[in-house]
């Protein structure tokens, strides 16, 4: 999908998109991987194994610098995800034939790889960009739950909309901007939940139950009009002569729009079930750790 002509900009922004020509087969895609997708996640694998190994074993002070095989399989299961999400098939699905295998691509983007790559974060790697109080301050305002809210929201929006919405699927460097946007967002709004650094807090429980609820509002607003409108809000895919699993123009659109409506909204509801009850679970074991005061004893009353 990458003209001949593009220039080196949109070159370089290929490490976040695969590419290539219009698939076909049996499966609708041409398995093949753009090598800067796969150099990109191969060398984000080999840099965090690398700094939180060898390289951190060998600086002084490493036991003060842990790192959990928890943080480690989080880490590289986000990038894991992230390479399926920008390779075949799912990638050639969703840049030519369905605009349903398109928005799993979107909701792996934005509620799968941002909150792993977060949670497999240990914070002194982060450390350092509290150093210079321009970093420290920008990071701080910029995980804020209102911002990082506001900013993923709009951006979900605003690459929905129709002319956007086309205008990525037709011109590559487009669709690799929208994915950097959906990355970026992501990783700021999943902060609140996910973020490792106490500089930049995390919600308490009771809040991040409330931030979940309210996220649910972007992509259900968003999802509930895909749902609803008339086959062919998105024409690329209405042009399609021949399509994967006989899903006509309206069932695919349905199907994509029900998937950001319900689907996403689901998991969502399901984190915030997970959140309330281990919230609730701690309480309930600091109640009981808690020592109970013990009355003082009594005194007869005088001439008794």
């Amino acid at each position: 999908m990458v003209p001949m002509a593009t220039p080196i900009p949109a070159l370089v922004a290929t490490l976040l998109h695969a590419s290539g020509g219009p698939p076909g087969g049996r499966f609708f895609t041409h398995w093949y991987l753009e090598p800067s997708v796969a150099v990109t996640v191969v060398g984000l694998v080999a840099a965090y194994v690398a700094w939180t190994g060898p390289l951190n074993r060998r600086r002084p002070g490493a036991e003060a610098r842990p790192v959990s095989s928890g943080q480690r399989a989080m880490f590289l299961g986000g990038c894991l995800a992230l390479l399926v999400a920008l390779g075949p098939p799912l990638d050639d699905w969703s840049g030519y034939y369905l605009l349903s295998a398109h928005m799993v691509q979107h909701l792996i983007l934005t509620m799968l790889v941002p909150p792993l790559l977060l949670l497999g974060t240990p914070p002194w790697v982060l450390a350092p960009l509290l150093r210079r109080p321009v970093t420290a301050r920008l990071g701080f305002l910029l995980t804020r739950p209102v911002v990082g809210f506001a900013l993923a929201g709009v951006a979900y929006a605003v690459w929905h909309l129709p002319p956007l919405y086309v205008a990525a699927l037709r011109e590559e460097p487009v669709h690799i901007l929208e994915h950097q946007v959906f990355l970026l967002t992501g990783l700021l709004a999943w902060w609140p939940l996910c973020g490792s650094l106490p500089a930049w807090p995390r919600l308490s429980a009771p809040l991040q139950c409330l931030y979940l609820a309210l996220t649910t509002i972007p992509g259900g607003i968003v999802g509930a009009v895909i749902t609803l409108a008339d086959p062919g809000l998105y024409p690329p895919y209405g042009d399609v002569q021949e399509r994967p699993f006989g899903l006509g123009v309206a069932t695919d659109q349905q199907i994509a729009g029900l998937i950001m409506w319900v689907g996403a909204n689901t998991i969502y509801l399901l984190l915030i079930s997970v959140v309330f009850l281990r919230w609730a679970s701690r309480e309930e074991s600091a109640d009981r750790a808690a020592p109970r005061a013990v009355p003082a004893p009594t005194r007869p009353a005088a001439g008794a």
